[in-house]
């Protein structure tokens, strides 16, 4: 079943999203920027971030650029990213700026991160080529009396690698896309099994983008426009994987996908 309507906040992405309101008496715009995530298949992750360095060429400067800081202001850094998935989202900051076009942003991380799995709690190191300060592409034209909401989405599945397993020894080196809603569609769908916490990838042209499921058994990507095979695992070796080849994403309409059962291996 297909439905349009103006895309929410979503992914432990952050994200950008064209207000309609306007002000013709100041030269400013406001930025907010939204954290969504696609999580591993571990119980909760928790990364440290300090905020977003914003480059522009501010209005009538084009020649110098200049860096704004937009700060998570919570006492607490430590955020618990596995949390916003299935539509959750954390407003990461917001913050009034000159017109002119950002042409770049860096995510400022602590190196106080760590994992939760099966009560344990385990250490989450940067990886050895992996810095506090991650770079996102993006171009983006700030005009006067708008507001823009900014997705960054943390895909926690490709940012945890495994280094042994006996002890358990990790690394982090975090995958991050930035996403400006106004290009994209809604995926949603729902798994019939509550005891599985099933990985769910969107694969395109030999990339993929991955989520896990929510509280209430739900799915949910915001995508580019195009064609995607979805691959469904069950992260249990007693069921089968899944697949829905040819999903195809529209901007700016959402797409509520049938319910999804794993089959058991025995049948």
């Amino acid at each position: 079943m297909k439905k349009w309507y103006p895309l929410l906040l979503v992914f432990l992405v952050l994200s950008f999203l064209a207000s309609c309101t306007t002000s013709e008496d100041r030269p400013e715009a406001l930025l907010n920027l939204v954290l969504i995530d696609a999580p591993p298949r571990y119980d909760s992750v928790f990364v440290e971030i300090f905020g977003v360095h914003v480059t522009m060429n501010v209005q009538g400067r084009e020649t110098e650029e200049q860096v704004f800081f937009v700060p998570y202001e919570l006492g607490d850094k430590q955020i618990k990213v596995s949390d916003y998935v299935g539509g959750e989202v954390l407003l990461l900051g917001r913050k009034v700026l000159p017109v002119g076009q950002i042409v770049g942003m860096e995510l400022e991380i602590g190196t106080k991160n760590f994992l939760w799995d099966d009560e344990d709690r385990y250490p989450l190191p940067l990886a050895e080529n992996a810095s506090t300060r991650i770079p996102l592409e993006v171009e983006l034209d700030l005009e006067t009396g708008y507001s823009y909401d900014v997705v960054l989405d943390f895909d926690l599945e490709k940012s945890i690698q495994t280094q042994s397993t006996e002890p358990l020894s990790l690394s982090f080196d975090p995958s991050i896309r930035l996403l400006l809603p106004g290009d994209l569609g809604e995926i949603y769908g729902t798994i019939a099994q509550e005891q599985l916490r099933p990985a769910i990838f969107a694969i395109r042209d030999g990339d993929s983008t991955s989520t896990h499921i929510s509280e209430d058994q739900a799915y949910y990507f915001r995508l580019p426009a195009g064609t995607y095979d979805l691959y469904f695992d069950p992260k249990d070796e007693g069921f089968l994987a899944d697949t829905l080849l040819d999903v195809e994403v529209t901007a700016g309409e959402s797409l509520t996908l049938d319910l999804i059962t794993f089959r058991p291996i025995s049948e």
